[in-house]
């Protein structure tokens, strides 16, 4: 078979490979992709499809029939697309094969040519919202993925000092909170921290209700929330290795918040289950960001997020 950008790791399987040119597209550029198959069998592959993805792409952008490649077969293919213009981060053009093997069941051979492309400060669309308490705060959307750039002396005890984008009254008494959190750069402090927020008006926090579910920076999962309604987070919960890329998942029953985490959407782990009397109903949720920054002056973070929701319990 073949592994990303066309390694192989198997000398009895195809390798598949994929080249782009421009070597480097930024976005908006015309890309024309080109994929490379090598049947390296010593058996034909039969009833072979090659599906080819562009940046972004769920689906195929391209289906093309090959049929049955003898041994040693070398084809290539290729596909011309424009980068979108709201694709960031590690991206790539993606060619995935399946062929059948006499007397062996369904295969398949992938590789992608990926490269990176710089998140930049834009508008985030509608219904989403954004607060500041912290310095230096920007904010994004990119298809699916939330971005906010933010400095911060702190995000517990007494101070508060964040960036959020959020969604105003989407949780309801009954409700999941839920976010990939990706990635967290832009400092060294351990401390620095990324993940959810909530609370009756996360522009106000001191009307309760508040709470986050956050991974730091090299410190694992922290759980804070307001037991007494004054918008300070002052209890605590979580700890452990921290894991980037992450997915949070705060479950609201009323005033009751169970935090969870996972790293592979099959198994969750459950942080804590913590009391927060002040919640009341429709209740604003979003993402948030701190870098911590008392003991790291004038740093900021970049913290990426992914397929964030809100929904009905």
């Amino acid at each position: 078979m073949a592994t990303s950008n066309g390694t192989e790791f198997d000398t009895l399987g195809p390798t598949l490979a994929v080249t782009t040119e421009p070597a480097e597209p930024a976005s908006g550029d015309t890309v024309t992709a080109t994929a490379v198959i090598t049947n390296d069998c010593p058996f034909p592959l039969r009833n072979t499809v090659l599906h080819l993805f562009g940046p972004g792409a769920v689906t195929a952008a391209k289906t093309i029939p090959l049929g049955d490649l003898r041994s040693g077969a070398k084809i290539t293919r290729g596909w011309e697309t424009a980068m979108p213009a709201d694709v960031a981060g590690n991206v790539g053009f993606t060619a995935h094969m399946v062929f059948d093997v006499d007397g062996r069941s369904t295969d398949c051979a992938r590789s992608s040519k990926t490269f990176t492309l710089p998140y930049e400060p834009n508008e985030v669309r509608d219904p989403y919202r954004t607060f500041t308490t912290a310095d230096d705060t920007e904010f994004a959307q990119y298809s699916s993925q939330l971005v906010i750039w933010a400095g911060g002396r702190d995000l517990s005890g007494g101070t508060d000092e964040k960036g959020v984008i959020h969604l105003p009254d989407s949780a309801s008494e009954s409700s999941v909170v839920q976010v990939e959190a990706v990635s967290l750069t832009g400092t060294d402090n351990p401390t620095a921290k990324y993940g959810i927020a909530v609370a009756n008006d996360l522009t106000a926090p001191e009307k309760g209700g508040y709470a986050v579910l956050t991974m730091s920076l090299q410190y694992g999962l922290e759980f804070m929330t307001d037991s007494d309604g004054n918008g300070r987070l002052d209890t605590w919960a979580g700890g452990g290795g921290s894991v980037h890329p992450s997915w949070l998942r705060l479950v609201r029953s009323g005033t009751t918040y169970t935090a969870y985490s996972t790293t592979n959407l099959l198994s969750w782990t459950e942080v804590a289950s913590v009391t927060v009397p002040s919640a009341s109903g429709a209740m604003d949720a979003g993402v948030v960001a701190s870098a911590v920054n008392t003991n790291y002056p004038g740093t900021r973070v970049q913290a990426v997020f992914d397929r964030f929701s809100v929904e009905e319990a």
